[in-house]
């Protein structure tokens, strides 16, 4: 089973995500946190299982609307960012590409 390793960032944004959830209707961030600690359990077994976001990245769809943004390295699967997938990512894309070097 591979490692998974969350960045402070994609951890942050995770938490900001919950903390709205919560906000708005109480249940629904533990719920999310439910569905993504399932999904992590997949991709620790399986860490090519998400389509590309912006190559090397991948992307797992979470509750439906949200993504998580990773890369499968040797140490590991590593978490990039939780995001709403609603949102506008080029910026995100961006991000990636200017992180990775367009590295494949």
């Amino acid at each position: 089973m591979t490692e998974v390793i969350w960045t402070a960032g994609a951890g942050r944004e995770l938490q900001e995500v919950y903390e709205q959830l919560e906000d708005h209707h109480e249940g629904d961030g533990a719920a999310l946190l439910e569905d993504v600690e399932r999904n992590l359990a997949l991709l620790a077994a399986q860490p090519h299982m998400g389509g590309y976001f912006e190559k090397p990245t991948r992307k797992l769809l979470v509750a439906r609307r949200f993504g998580i943004i990773y890369s499968p390295e040797n140490r590991g699967v590593v978490l990039l960012a939780f995001v709403d997938l609603r949102r506008d990512l080029q910026p995100l894309r961006k991000r990636m590409r200017d992180w990775f070097g367009g590295r494949e």
